[in-house]
């Protein structure tokens, strides 16, 4: 059931659901928060709101938005160019005038580099801002820009405290921790490894390690190789399934070490909108970044399906990873631990095989969806024009 306001009116009984305006730079799925803003929309819609979108660029994720009763609208500018201050602010008047014939209950900014954006289109349809912390902080003076928002949502602990150590006050932020609509990453087990691994061409009889997502040194995507190199080393055999943008063999170090491993134990595929058929072949999922991750959804993504995921033990990770799933996080930028740590997984399905359930009820239990959208719908409510 959706959460309901009080009408303009105000002070009678008639009661509705909240208009949300939102934002996302891409219709295309270009990283976690894309993700997240459409999966977030859609279990808003479908609990009776109403959710307005801008965006940027257009993508393949349009039809799950028009499928779930989004108005799309769009291209738009997010940017600011501080060197031309009035041209930035000209290219808001449009969005802010379509935003002001709509008359949002609140604006749900989900970057907050768009925060100029933002305060231009809040201030002409007079609706407060409530701003999606997905990433580090991004610029100086954060304090004293964040004065139009009324209040923010940190997707962890970490990046909450990152937030306020750059002059945000505590309680102007709530945690709700990223989550996943249960059916968008099913279980997959020995039945679905084998058809997966199929349809993707890949030997049916060895252990595989994915990494997906952008491939890029801040990813730890060098550390990997050079564990890679290690487990070469040593013996092992297994393959490394790479799904991910820009080619590696586009980078001149990153394809000289490509190029003095066994080609035939490393596949590359280019950035996937659907990674279930990849995750289904893999044993192991690989997240060797060196960056402070506000949360790691690649995590949970991974362990969704049923498998072992091992990562850096770096920003949010560890507050996915805790307790008797902590085993699983490494060093960042440290090689020789990354190799250690998927060389005693490569044979989990024998040894270890109740691991796969572990997995499923680890993200199910301490990350479900429902209570996710709920802090998130809860924090809109408290913050919109109308109250609750």
């Amino acid at each position: 059931m959706p959460v309901r306001i009080r009408s303009e009116e105000g002070g009678n009984s008639d009661y509705r659901a909240l208009r949300i305006l939102t934002q996302s730079v891409s219709l295309e799925p270009l990283g976690g928060v894309e993700l997240c803003a459409v999966q977030d929309c859609e279990a808003l819609a479908a609990r009776g709101h109403s959710v307005d979108l801008m965006y940027g660029a257009d993508g393949a994720f349009r039809p799950r938005y028009e499928e779930a009763g989004i108005t799309l609208e769009g291209p738009v500018s997010f940017g600011f160019e501080k060197d031309h201050p009035l041209k930035g602010f000209a290219s808001f008047v449009r969005p802010a005038q379509m935003a002001r014939s709509w008359k949002p209950d609140v604006l749900w900014l989900n970057r907050f580099e768009h925060i100029f954006w933002a305060e231009s289109v809040a201030l002409w349809s007079r609706s407060p801002i409530v701003c999606h912390l997905h990433h580090m902080p991004n610029f100086r003076r954060t304090a004293l820009l964040s004065h139009g928002v009324s209040h923010f949502i940190a997707v962890s602990s970490f990046i909450r405290q990152a937030w306020i150590d750059e002059g945000i006050r505590p309680e102007r932020i709530s945690i709700v921790s990223n989550a996943l609509p249960k059916n968008e990453y099913p279980r997959g087990g020995v039945v679905e490894r084998a058809a997966a691994r199929s349809e993707l061409g890949i030997p049916s009889d060895i252990p595989v390690v994915l990494y997906y997502g952008r491939i890029t040194k801040e990813k730890g995507f060098e550390t990997l190789l050079d564990s890679w190199a290690g487990l070469e080393s040593r013996g092992a055999e297994a393959l490394l399934l790479l799904v991910g943008s820009p080619s590696p063999f586009e980078d001149p170090e990153f394809n000289r070490k490509l190029g003095a491993l066994n080609s035939k134990n490393i596949r590359w595929f280019p950035m996937q909108s659907n990674v279930i058929p990849f995750l289904h072949a893999a044993d192991i999922v690989a997240f060797p970044t060196w960056a402070n991750e506000a949360f790691g959804r690649v995590i949970i993504e991974g362990m969704a399906t049923g498998r072992p995921v091992v990562a850096s033990r770096t920003g949010g990770v560890p507050e996915i990873l805790s307790g008797p799933m902590e085993r699983f996080t490494v060093e960042p930028r440290n090689a020789d631990d990354l190799e250690a740590r998927i060389a005693s997984l490569l044979d989990w399905r024998t040894r270890e095989p109740e691991l796969e359930s572990a997995c499923v009820d680890w993200v199910e239990t301490r990350f479900p969806f429902d209570e996710h959208v709920t802090g998130i719908e809860q924090v809109l409510l408290k913050f919109s024009r109308h109250r609750g």
